[in-house]
């Protein structure tokens, strides 16, 4: 018959009942149903009552499944915990065999809810093994003892883990308890099991000493923790209804004109109530308001922000500050159910807010003010805030103003003094003046600004005068300097103005004497010599009072320089006509003195001219050349 390795999932029997796997009756060692013979031969009993077996493994398996069966004659139906007791057997056979087993790591959930270790996972050496021993109503798989000397029981999960009785059972033994699972391995042949069940199989202590102890240390530091934290729950209760209150000025001003403007029926008047604030509720709810009239959409409140903007102000009870929600909630569910946080107070009161339809919540937890209500916050804001606002302005003004007083002119004003001047000589009061829109605080605003406009154009001497009203300040004297400074600059700005058009002059005779240089032929005679189509006036004259006269001048050499340059091409012509004529003529005459008569001799044919006289171009020598020719041929021609 073929061996067949026997494996966890073979211990299992089926849903009839019937056994595949037996225990030997000679040696006690286990048989497979295929490994036997067939009937009261297979010599096997019953793992689990120890009778007799018969071994069902002939014929057709399609039939009828070959399997271990009770004989027939006995009353006793099969006995369905032969697998399991097999297994057991097995797992008592392997933690004798190697005195030992792996324990894992265990640990317990703290009151932080963090993993707090108790043990390590180790491997523990074991004796006293024993299978299935009676402690008690119990019997565990497995019994063994540690190296404490504390007893351990050993559970073996194939199919089904311990159950709830016997683990209630379990709880009131001072016993440590070890569940080890195996049904992770049904595919894994018996005799390969050692290393799985002593070290590799899932396992988990289900308990122990040491997690006893964990669970007790655990528990005197939650009821520690539970003390203190009454204590301090305590301390925070009385503080909360600690009606001693401090009183905001500024926030008190500031509710009163909540509850002026309509939001008295959204705020709570009485001050009696218990609070998280130092401050009666009356004064951080129109906090509460006022931020939510000046926020326009899209930007919203938060509870976070608007906590955050209170306790800037210090208005939160310390104690009652950044505390938890978790601590806060415990206290309202076990000592005083009315009781809130200082951020509890605020977000109640958005939420109150959001009910009574004063605001919108967005899906973020986010508040905004509807429109109307915004825009009554919003008005009353700007006129409350608008004699501060006024009195900046006008302190700003004022600063301008002396800032541009030099320090040695007059000393400078009180201030509220002379607002009450200034008020008094407009008809009405200070408060008045800072609080109404009846035009008066414009037209002292429009006279500070004139005064500083005139100042600095009067500095720059684009203005002459200073304005009528001062407006009651110190400013004669800067005004006196700034006109005399004017005077000065006029001063010095003529003497400039007289010396650059001297300057000018004499660039322009300087100019007008070094265009005739060449020209004329004594420039510093002619700089001084009256001109005859200009009223008499000199060459300098004209030069020095404008660019006109120079002109006039440079025209003049220009005209002088060109007939000056006609007349030297005559000259020029002349020359070397009359050169080329004595040539000619001593060329035909051989006697100088001859020829220097002939030169100075009139001529009819030139019209009674002299030759020297008469040739100044080629024209002229042409003519004077035929008249040497007529004149030499008929004294040749004479006898």
């Amino acid at each position: 018959m073929m061996a067949t390795r026997i494996t966890l999932a073979d211990l299992s029997p089926c849903d009839d009942g019937t056994v595949l796997v037996a225990c030997d009756a000679v040696d006690g060692s286990r048989r497979h149903i295929s490994q036997v013979a067939n009937g009261l031969r297979c010599g096997c009993v019953c793992f689990g009552c120890g009778r007799d077996l018969i071994a069902r493994n002939g014929g057709d398996t399609v039939l009828r499944r070959h399997s271990f069966a009770h004989r027939p004659d006995e009353v006793t139906p099969n006995c369905a915990t032969a697998g399991e007791t097999a297994l057991h057997i097995l797992g008592k056979e392997i933690i004798a065999r190697h005195g030992r087993v792996t324990m894992p790591e265990t640990w317990m959930t703290d009151l932080d809810g963090k993993s707090r270790p108790v043990t390590s996972r180790q491997s523990i050496a074991l004796t006293d093994v024993r299978l299935e021993a009676a402690e008690g109503d119990l019997v565990p798989d497995i019994v063994a003892v540690t190296p404490e000397g504390r007893k351990l029981f050993i559970e073996i999960k194939n199919t089904h883990g311990c159950p709830p009785e016997k683990r209630e059972k379990l709880a009131a033994m001072d016993i440590d308890v070890l569940e080890i699972d195996v049904s992770g391995y049904r595919s894994h042949p018996l005799d390969d099991l050692d290393d799985i069940i002593l070290d590799l199989a899932p396992r988990m202590v289900i308990q122990s000493a040491a997690l006893r102890s964990m669970a007790i240390r655990i528990a005197n530091e939650r009821a520690a923790r539970e003390d203190t934290r009454e204590t301090a729950a305590g301390r925070r209760v009385t503080l909360y209804r600690d009606r001693q209150m401090q009183n905001s000025p500024r926030a008190a001003e500031l509710a009163d004109e909540m509850i002026a403007i309509g939001f008295s029926d959204h705020m709570d008047l009485d001050d009696t109530q218990p609070s998280a604030f130092r401050v009666p509720r009356r004064q951080w709810q129109a906090a509460i308001l006022y931020r939510l009239g000046v926020t326009v959409y899209p930007d919203k409140v938060g509870a976070v922000a608007m906590s955050e903007r209170l306790r800037e102000r210090k208005w939160p009870k310390p104690e009652l500050d950044f505390m938890s929600s978790e601590d806060t909630n415990w206290i309202a569910k076990h000592i005083a159910p009315d009781f809130k946080s200082a951020y509890e107070e605020v977000a109640s009161y958005l939420r109150r807010l959001q009910t009574e339809g004063v605001v919108h919540e967005d899906m973020r937890g986010q508040y905004y003010m509807r429109e109307a209500g915004r825009n009554t916050i919003s008005r009353a804001a700007r006129e409350r805030s608008r004699p501060t606002v006024r009195r900046q302005e006008l302190d700003d003004a004022l600063e301008e103003i002396r800032d541009l007083v030099v320090p040695g002119d007059e000393g400078w004003v009180d201030i509220d003094v002379w607002l009450e001047d200034r008020a008094s000589d407009l008809g009405t009061t200070v408060v008045n003046l800072l609080q109404q829109d009846d035009g008066r605080f414009d037209h002292l605003m429009g006279t500070l600004k004139t005064i500083r406009t005139s100042i600095i154009r009067m500095q720059r001497f684009q203005q002459d005068e200073p304005p009528e009203d001062l407006a009651g300040l110190p400013l004669a004297e800067i005004f006196l300097r700034l006109g005399m400074a004017r005077l000065e600059a006029q001063e010095r700005e003529e003497l400039e103005r007289a010396e650059r058009l001297r300057l000018k002059a004499e660039a322009r005779i300087s100019e007008a004497v070094q265009a005739a240089i060449g020209v004329l032929g004594d420039p510093a005679s002619w700089l001084d010599k009256p001109l005859a189509d200009s009223d008499g006036k000199t060459p300098r004259e004209l030069a020095a009072e404008n660019p006109s006269g120079l002109g006039e001048l440079i025209d003049a050499i220009a005209k002088a320089r060109t007939r000056r340059m006609v007349d030297q091409q005559a000259e020029n012509l002349k020359a070397t006509a009359l050169e080329k004529l004595r040539a000619e003529v001593a060329s035909v005459i051989p006697r100088q003195d001859l020829v220097d008569l002939w030169m100075r001799q009139s001529w009819s044919q030139l019209g009674g001219a002299r030759p020297q006289e008469f040739c100044v171009d080629e024209g002229t020598l042409f003519r004077c050349l035929e008249v040497l020719t007529e004149t030499q041929g008929a004294q040749k021609r004479r006898p």
